[in-house]
């Protein structure tokens, strides 16, 4: 046997039993102990740059809050990172008590006393989540780091989910939830009187327990999650345990999701009500047009129209009044104001299409964006969205119009291959919503440059973005000014082209349409190769990002792509005079069942011209798909890296 692993496990349970004292639900600092400050590194995780020794979480929902605690040891260079923290805070929470020190190897202590800054960290479902971000002072390797914090709220609160496996190896980690026992405070929620969870990829011998106030649990020596690029959402993956409240009707998924069907049909339904009013508006919206997509095409643009306050920032009381904000009571409310949340603009979408005749079904729809549905966690959260369902021409059509900047045809990319409730009188029936193809959500890269002489590549790229690759490059815009969105499409042209590349963004044109394709043109100007008297080009210009997710011979997780989509690339370079080809690097078509990518070279009179076309037709790939997709992007990366050798005539 290893004597390090012996000598490594000794110590680490010493350093867990002197915790344990402490470690009941205690909102101390822990002790520092000499077992600690000896730890140098992780035998079940050779290398690793930190180890955490602990971990805790305290939540009581009695009193509306949550206590954080986290204490990491640095163990080598790269372990200096954790010095910078970032405390990501959920929408309406508030964050509070914030104590954070570092403990050198020589016990010494040096208290945070700087302050603390708060950054956009991403917008989730219309909200924005933002993080308190600060940096420890003064860590070496060998330091402990170590902070604590509280979460509060008052009438909102997310389903309780204990975080039970973490990026490092975690040697003890400590829970407790407190259950709420007080009367109903939200109308998110049905009866409250009960509290029930379920666990998923728990180490071994980690069960939570209950007690009379609530539940409990206390692992040791949890393995740190590993994540891969392109995989799966994480949550699905990493050791956890999630909590869901309710009554009677959480005792069995059946009848749990059949009530809360009756109940959101029920609600949705004297929501959209049956106005003669939209009935006429409907007719004016449609005017003389007789095809049925048509139709449906104009209604969808009108519902599209009304102002989203999803994607708006959260308003204080005093600036909804006086903004005359009030809450919409039905669709003629939404109709008639202009303004509505993303559910309420779909509720009115339905409304005006029953109006003209259609048959339109609301189905609530949970979002694959951070973890896919779970039927066993009995959460109304879990399918919070609202799309609808219409049929057209005997055929199904999937919409979202509450997404905003989604174009009719669409559903958002979140909201596909994921579970349905599609709402009826009895409950709903689930169904999954069809992810769309590939020819949907295209990127089209055009550039026209010229080389010359000296090796400058100079001239313009037009990009165009087309489905869901146009809806999140609109959606992140609403959080940046003009400044900031220039230097998004910036940086992201330049992630795709040869390295050193100047790119200045000239025009945009279509950032708040839903049925235009967004087109940005940039001036760009990059070096080609210089070999003697000779210049050497790219075959292709742009690279595709995802090839490097296949550097590693094998895979735990599968491959995963959040949509389908197309890239299509044609790139002409007008050639110094006096230069020509040598023999054009062959094109290639190379396909799968779900890729394809075709390659053609041809070099008319003083040009080159260079197409590509990529398609990825599906999201999804089996660990054990994953040789034969790695061989296909090894191949189109291949394509890629070849090159085009120019030659003065006069060698």
């Amino acid at each position: 046997m290893n004597p390090r692993w012996v000598k490594c496990g000794v110590l680490c349970a010493c350093v867990m039993a002197a915790m344990s004292a402490w470690a009941q639900q205690s909102e101390d600092w822990l002790p520092v102990t000499p077992q600690a400050l000896q730890i140098k590194e992780v035998p079940e995780d050779p290398g690793a740059p930190a180890v955490q020794l602990y971990y805790a979480d305290f939540r009581d929902d009695v009193h509306q809050s949550e206590f954080i605690y986290k204490r990491i040891k640095v163990l080598n260079e790269k372990g200096k990172k954790y010095a910078d923290v970032e405390i990501q805070i959920p929408p309406h929470y508030g964050f509070s008590d914030l104590q954070a020190r570092t403990i050198h190897p020589n016990g010494s202590i040096i208290e945070f006393k700087g302050k603390t800054f708060e950054k956009v960290v991403v917008r989730y479902q219309g909200e924005l989540i933002v993080a308190r971000i600060f940096t420890f002072p003064e860590v070496t390797i060998g330091s402990i780091v170590e902070y604590k914090y509280r979460l509060t709220w008052d009438h909102f609160f997310y389903d309780p989910v204990w975080a039970v496996q973490h990026e490092l190896y975690t040697l003890k980690e400590n829970f407790s939830l407190r259950r709420y026992t007080g009367p109903l405070n939200t109308r998110h929620m049905f009866d409250r009187t009960h509290l029930s969870y379920v666990t998923a990829n728990m180490p071994a011998k980690a069960t939570p327990k209950e007690t009379w106030n609530g539940v409990e649990l206390q692992v040791e020596n949890v393995p740190d999650f590993k994540p891969e690029k392109y995989m799966p959402p994480e949550a699905n993956f990493k050791g956890q345990v999630q909590f869901f409240y309710g009554g009677r009707e959480i005792e069995s998924p059946d009848a749990f999701w059949n009530e809360v069907g009756v109940d959101w049909h029920s609600k949705s339904e004297r929501f959209i009500g049956n106005y003669q009013e939209l009935k006429v508006a409907a007719a004016q919206i449609i005017g003389g047009e007789t095809d049925p997509e048509q139709k449906l095409r104009k209604l969808y643009a009108r519902a599209q129209q009304t102002r989203n306050l999803s994607y708006e920032r959260e308003r204080t009381r005093k600036e909804a009044k006086d903004e005359a904000l009030k809450p919409n009571e039905n669709v003629m409310d939404v109709f008639t104001r202009d303004y509505g949340f993303r559910n309420e603009i779909t509720e009115l979408f339905v409304a005006l299409a029953r109006a003209a005749g259609f048959q339109a079904e609301l189905l609530r729809v949970s979002s694959r964006e951070d973890r896919v549905f779970d039927p066993k966690l009995l959460s109304k959260n879990q399918l919070e969205t609202e799309i609808v369902r219409v049929k057209l021409n005997n055929s199904d059509l999937f919409l979202d119009p509450g997404t905003r900047f989604c174009p009719f045809g669409l559903v958002a990319w979140n909201y596909t291959s994921v579970t349905a409730l599609q709402l009826d009188k009895n409950g709903g029936s689930f169904v999954i919503v069809p992810t769309a193809t590939a020819d949907k959500n295209i990127t089209r890269r055009n550039a026209e440059l010229e080389l010359s002489a000296d090796g400058k590549l100079r001239g313009e790229v037009t990009i165009e973005f087309k489905g869901n690759q146009a809806i999140q490059h609109r959606l992140e815009a609403l959080d940046n000014d003009d400044a900031g969105r220039k230097q998004g499409l910036e940086q992201e042209l330049a992630t795709w082209l040869p390295a050193g590349a100047l790119v200045q963004l000239e025009e945009v044109q279509g950032w708040e349409s839903s049925a235009e394709p967004l087109v940005a043109r940039f001036a760009v100007e990059l070096e080609a190769s210089l070999t003697g008297k000779r210049l050497v080009v790219p075959a292709n210009l742009f690279r595709s990002l995802q090839t490097d997710a296949f550097a590693a011979s094998e895979r735990k997780y599968p491959v995963y792509f959040p949509y389908t989509y197309e890239e299509i690339d044609k790139v002409t370079i007008r050639v110094a005079p006096g230069y020509s080809p040598e023999a054009l690097p062959a094109g290639q078509d190379i396909k799968s069942a779900s890729t394809r990518f075709i390659t053609t070279r041809s070099a008319p009179a003083g040009r080159l011209v260079l197409t590509r076309a990529l398609v990825v037709n599906s999201i999804y790939f089996q660990p054990e798909q994953y040789g034969s997709l790695r061989d296909f992007f090894y191949k189109l990366k291949a394509a890629d890296d070849e090159q085009i050798v120019l030659n003065p005539k006069n060698k």
